[in-house]
């Protein structure tokens, strides 16, 4: 049988004059094979350079045409491709470049721009910079530009070496995410496992042609290359290219989606808090005749918030849940019972065991950790520290960190991270689930539980909410006291409650409860009743 990359490549050969991408920004279109070709002349172009297999490229840019062509150009190379976020920081750049140690930073303009004193200090790296012809201020920019992608796209060259080439085990990506040491920790994701899981994903929700996919999550990470950019392949569908979900396209998210007759939508609970809390009225009924299936993910999602979207926007919302280091594990579909909570059932090959303390499976119904086997598993982590390393127990299972249970049917339920635990008292209180009843709170637009030192407890609940601007002044502290009391367990009610302007968020958008943490614990005394 044909290893994944190599039925990768024949499925770009088979959908040859069929549609591929659209920027939604500029119009520009590519079919099928149109971006095949392109990206094998800018594979010969970085074999000329001296591109190699087995090595690292990195790639950091925002999204574009030329950034997709040019990462799929490196994996015809046999090189593996590692983005960074263009939202990093210079200091997250430099700790990524010194673990990875590339000889090629292929990015934009704007980033080049953005890290030329972390590249200067690294004189062995070889940068290539493009223009992307959506970006912004391009005469500032211009002089740093040393690759015009249209012109080597365009040439018709052949390289040395496909995709085809690569082995299951190879490996394609290496996507950094923070690790329990605060430092950069790097993924490294194999052939096999990513293009095998988004086929059993694909087939699990009934993804195929007819899907016309809206990519605005970011192409340096997961949700933008894998869900928005690999499975729209996979599915052998249609994706309309945008920038990055934000205040630049919100508030004309739902008029692209309808120019462009997008039918399969995917989303992080923050875009649907973002859409609730920018709704204007408007008529938009049309939604539920044209979206095929809306996808939910990459964080957890509360079940009042995603109640209050289906009403609203009149479409079914399918959960998924998965790791980087595993992809996507289970997710709830079209043909199984809808089940409040649940995040769905275990994709084809995949085994999801819950387990108490002394590691033994608990019964149906029983809280405990979350350990998975997985033919998707990555190959490993890059140069990580010995804190980062997998737990794999000698049975074979990956311990995700994840707390939840199963119930008889099969469904999986998460209801927090073992990290995020709030042991109070010796009780361990689930933060997720007292944020799942804080979204009732009409106004409520996010909200985020954490535990704070406490000097008897040990830990103490504290609930920091960003409310939707039109209910700021209605939304006091003693609204919120007054609701957690009629709706928690006196050992449950937050006995801090703060308002926020904005949560802290890290570069794939999720929020960041450690930097709330030590916020909080800052303004905090310990010793206070």
């Amino acid at each position: 049988m044909a290893g994944q990359a190599e039925q990768l490549l024949a499925l770009f050969e088979r959908n040859r004059d069929r549609g591929l991408l659209t920027d939604v920004r500029d119009g520009r279109a590519l079919a099928y094979g149109d971006f095949l070709d392109r990206s094998l002349a800018l594979a010969a172009g970085l074999e000329r350079r001296g591109v190699r297999a087995g090595e690292p490229v990195v790639f950091s840019a925002e999204n574009s045409v030329e950034l997709a062509q040019l990462s799929f150009a490196a994996l015809h190379t046999g090189a593996r491709v590692v983005p960074i976020n263009p939202n990093y920081l210079p200091a997250d750049y430099a700790a990524i470049l010194d673990r990875v140690r590339p000889r090629w930073f292929v990015s934009s303009a704007a980033v080049r721009a953005k890290v030329r004193d972390v590249l200067a200090k690294r004189p062995d790296i070889e940068s290539l910079c493009f223009h992307p012809p959506v970006e912004k201020k391009k005469d500032a920019l211009t002089p740093l530009i040393t690759l015009d992608v249209e012109a080597e796209a365009t040439t018709g060259a052949k390289p040395a070496r496909t995709v085809a080439a690569a082995a299951d085990d190879d490996v394609c990506f290496t996507m950094f995410t923070s690790g329990s040491t605060g430092t950069p920790k790097g993924i490294n994701i194999r052939y096999g496992g990513i293009l095998g899981n988004g086929r059993a994903f694909c087939r699990r929700l009934g993804l195929g042609p007819h899907h016309r996919f809206y990519n605005v999550l970011s192409m340096t990470y997961l949700g933008g290359l894998y869900n928005l950019f690999l499975i729209p392949v996979l599915a052998e569908g249609h994706m309309l290219l945008d920038g990055v979900f934000g205040p630049s396209n919100l508030y004309a998210f739902w008029e692209r989606v309808k120019d462009h007759r997008i039918n399969a939508l995917w989303f992080s609970p923050t875009m649907l808090s973002m859409l609730l809390a920018a709704d204007d009225g408007e008529d938009l009924s049309w939604l539920s005749s044209q979206v095929r299936i809306g996808i939910c993910g990459m964080a957890p999602l509360a079940a009042d918030l995603k109640r209050r979207f289906e009403e609203k926007f009149g479409f079914t919302l399918y959960e998924n849940y998965g790791l980087s280091e595993t992809t996507f594990l289970t997710t709830n579909a079209p043909d199984l019972p809808a089940k409040p909570g649940s995040v769905g059932r275990p994709l084809d090959g995949v085994s999801v065991r819950v387990v108490g303390p002394d590691w033994e499976p608990l019964p149906d119904g029983r809280e405990g950790q979350i350990l998975v086997k997985t033919p998707y598993l990555m190959a490993g982590y890059d140069q990580a520290e010995t804190t980062d390393r997998p737990t794999l127990l000698p049975s074979g299972y990956f311990l995700t960190g994840d707390v939840g249970y199963k119930d008889a049917g099969g469904d999986v339920f998460i209801t927090g991270r073992v990290k995020d635990l709030i042991i109070r008292g010796g009780i361990n209180i689930s933060p997720k689930s007292i944020e799942d009843v804080i979204y009732r709170l009409d106004g409520v637009t996010e909200a985020a539980v954490i535990g704070v030192p406490h000097s008897v407890y040990g830990e103490e609940v504290a609930l920091v909410i960003q409310a939707k601007a039109t209910d700021a002044d209605r939304l006091t502290v003693d609204a919120v006291r007054k609701f957690c009391d009629e709706s928690f367990a006196q050992f449950q009610r937050p006995k801090h409650v703060f308002f926020i302007d904005e949560m802290p968020r890290g570069s794939t958008g999720k929020i960041q409860k450690s930097a709330l943490k030590k916020m909080l614990t800052e303004r905090l005394d310990p010793l206070a009743d």
